[in-house]
């Protein structure tokens, strides 16, 4: 027996060894033929390996290997797992098998593969490089969707990098891009924190936490960690793009520019450092410089939707540009960019002309803004049997007074991580019926959400005085002094609906902690007049510069006390100099002052009478001038952008204050300068009568406000009907 045994044992064998040998032979001859392409023959040789040998690890793999290459990765996957059964030391077959299944977007079941790989805690090196290879291609996956914008499934690969590799710092600061693109922000802050802690000499790292920072609003925080990123790598392009932008929003606009001009020296082909330039060199009024640098960014990217409004704000504030031309570029955006974004649908919205309104608001500046302070009025005071309010914030960054305008709404929804598709199926589904834009064309606005037509009524109002171009906007909301019939029609793609005179499109409302009048004119104790100009310096045009060097001419003793951002460094204050030296302002008598947050209305005190900006004038600040008892003088103008201080001047009870030239502007300004009895009058309780009037008749307006939004919905209804 024990002879028989022996004999069978050896005969096995021997039997195994006459197997491996046409296998071999078979492996050999495929893997020659795939090199040369016949595919087909290699194929066939593996098929008579794995029937002479029917688990052959090997000729599994190489068959998965070929039908990976030649035929669907699916296919594949049955020949590598047969191979990693067969063979489970081998960590080549796990690697196959995990990157096929991540081909198939089974990245579960890829992730649970090599969990267990890993698990195993092989130690040699083999095994490592394996696992950082699936690591690293997993992570090049991901990347991959995430410059597709496909975030889903971008995060599900990250997160198996992660898992795998908690060390990977590049796939935690790509994780927290994704979280951020989300709206996810503290969870994108922790990310590029962790990412920051594992390389901390990254300046890439850094500058995406500065960009989160901006959109947090947090300016302080951003620049800290966007100068960070550029010490670490001075060449680093977006960085100085996205420092110029935090430095724009603190109103330091030479470092804006300076860290624009580096971005383009670096990356000429950036177009968002192009707008940026573009938006510091406008707020330092040179109007042209900006208006080419929105050129240059729409010539790299036509479809640029910042651009092009950056664009049309410059041009509203430049003397050098007419209200037709505006007008006509507003135009050009809405045909190009929104027309075709139009959903043509029939709405589902309840016909009743008579029932309660939703009417929705969109605006980036539900917060401490200029528009919380003229809509907040109309919030408090709005019928509420007859009107439901629902706000759409549009930033990301709120504030305490977002907490309290939002108590005001009936619902809020901040749609700042929205796309315009998504923002648009919320507020339909929301019912609104009525859907008004608070922003125009100014920062945060979301008007691709308008083009889409999610409500039946849609309105523009208070953000912009001018029109915005799309025809899917149906109304601008308005007034007789901004708008006088038959003379702005043209320049609108919206109709004018206007308020009944003499009723503003908006109430003014002070702040709650404004100071008190000052008791008597500066002038008592100077023994010289001061004019005064609070508007931001780039909406001073050259011909207002001029006028109010007339003015001074005419009274040699006064002054000129004048606010503009940054002038408290050389180069800008050079460059301010320079101007109202051309336009004959003598230098000795101006008074710069630098734009500040905080003590902003104790600048009224050095002031006794103020004089408007033309073409664009003040809206919030003319109303605060008034409010702290300063007369304003302002000059009538064609549209509504240098019409405002005259509107408010109007509906104050102020209209004398109001000249139709400009050497009547001049000829006021020196004839109320040389009246000291009347300017003494003209101040004494001019406060009091501000707040008395039309201008803060906030239930009157809210009242008048809801009556134009219950006629326009009665309009859309009649319409429809007769469609």
């Amino acid at each position: 027996m024990l002879e028989h045994r022996t004999t069978r044992t050896l005969g096995r064998a021997a039997g195994k060894a006459s197997a491996a040998e046409p296998v071999d032979r078979y492996l050999a001859k495929a893997a020659t033929h795939r090199a040369a392409g016949r595919f087909d023959k290699a194929r066939r040789n593996l098929r008579m390996a794995l029937d002479a040998v029917p688990g052959h690890a090997a000729a599994h793999f190489e068959l998965g290997l070929l039908t990976n290459r030649t035929e669907a990765p699916a296919a594949a996957v049955p020949h590598f797992v047969e191979a990693l059964r067969a063979a489970p030391e081998r960590p080549a077959y796990w690697l196959a098998l995990a990157t096929t299944l991540l081909t198939l977007n089974r990245v579960g079941e890829a992730r649970a593969l090599m969990e267990r790989f890993r698990d195993k805690g092989l130690p040699d090196d083999e095994t490592r490089r394996v696992l950082k290879d699936f690591v690293e291609q997993a992570f090049t996956l991901g990347q991959a969707h995430y410059e597709a914008n496909d975030l889903t499934t971008a995060e599900i690969l990250l997160d198996l990098v992660i898992g795998l590799d908690d060390t990977h710092a590049k796939a935690t600061h790509l994780a927290g891009a994704a979280a951020a693109r989300r709206g996810h922000h503290q969870q994108a802050y922790d990310l590029f924190s962790i990412a920051i802690y594992r390389e901390p000499d990254n300046a890439a790292f850094f500058s995406s936490l500065g960009a989160l920072l901006i959109i947090l609003g947090d300016n302080s925080g951003a620049i800290a960690a966007l100068e960070k990123a550029v010490t670490l790598d001075p060449d680093l392009a977006i960085a100085h793009s996205n420092l110029s932008g935090a430095f724009q929003r603190v109103s330091h606009h030479a470092s804006a520019v300076s860290h624009a001009q580096r971005s383009i020296a670096l990356n000429p082909n950036f177009s968002g450092a192009h707008i940026n330039l573009g938006c510091g060199l406008k707020s330092l009024g040179r109007l042209p410089e900006a208006i080419a640098s929105f050129d240059r960014a729409l010539a790299l990217d036509p479809r640029n939707v910042a651009a092009h409004s950056n664009r049309l704000f410059a041009k509203l504030y430049s003397e050098g540009v007419s209200p037709e031309d505006y007008a006509a570029d507003a135009r050009s955006f809405g045909t190009r960019l929104a027309e075709p974004l139009l959903r043509r649908r029939p709405f589902t919205n309840d016909r009743d002309p008579d029932r309660r309104l939703r009417v929705g608001f969109v605006s980036a500046d539900l917060c401490t803004h200029a528009v919380a302070r003229f809509i907040e009025p109309f919030l408090r005071h709005i019928d509420r049997e007859r009107f439901e309010t629902r706000a759409y914030m549009t930033q990301a960054g709120e504030d305490a007074v977002s907490a309290r305008l939002r108590l005001l709404f009936d619902g809020w929804h901040n749609i700042a991580a929205l796309d315009d598709d998504a923002a648009a199926d919320l507020i339909e589904a929301d019912a609104i019926d009525i859907l008004v834009d608070l922003s125009g064309h100014s920062a945060g606005h979301r008007l691709l959400v308008f083009a889409r037509k999610p409500a039946p009524v849609q309105v523009t109002w208070i953000g912009h005085p001018a029109t915005t171009g799309l025809r899917a906007m149906d109304y601008r909301l308005t007034d007789f002094g901004h708008d006088e019939p038959g003379l702005t029609e043209v320049l609108h793609t919206e109709t004018l609906w206007r308020l009944p005179y003499p009723l503003m499109c908006a109430t003014y409302a002070p702040p709650e902690d404004i100071p008190p009048v000052r008791g008597c004119a500066p002038f008592e104790d100077n023994g010289f007049i001061t004019f005064g100009v609070m508007n931001r310096f780039e909406k001073i045009g050259d011909r207002t510069l001029e006028a109010w060097a007339g003015i001074l001419r005419a009274l040699p003793e006064s002054r000129l006390f004048l606010v503009a951002a940054d002038v408290d460094k050389p180069e800008v204050r050079g460059q301010i100099e320079a101007r109202l030296s051309r336009a004959g302002l003598p230098l000795d008598r101006i008074r710069l002052h630098p734009r500040v947050t905080s003590g902003y209305y104790a600048l009224y005190y050095e002031v006794d009478i103020a004089l408007d900006s033309f073409p664009y004038n003040g809206g919030t600040t003319s109303c605060d001038t008034l409010a702290m008892g300063v007369p304003l003088i302002a000059l009538h103008g064609s549209h509504a952008a240098d019409r405002a201080a005259a509107a408010i001047l109007t509906a104050a009870g102020l209209p004398e204050l109001v000249t139709e030239t400009r050497e009547d502007y001049v000829a006021l300004a020196i004839a109320l300068a040389s009246d000291p009895v009347r300017l003494r009058a003209l101040r004494s309780g001019l406060r009091e009568r501000v707040f008395a009037s039309p201008l803060m008749d906030h239930a009157r307006h809210a009242a008048a406000a809801g009556e134009a939004f219950r006629a326009m919905w009665r309009r859309w209804v009649d319409a429809d009907r007769s469609a």
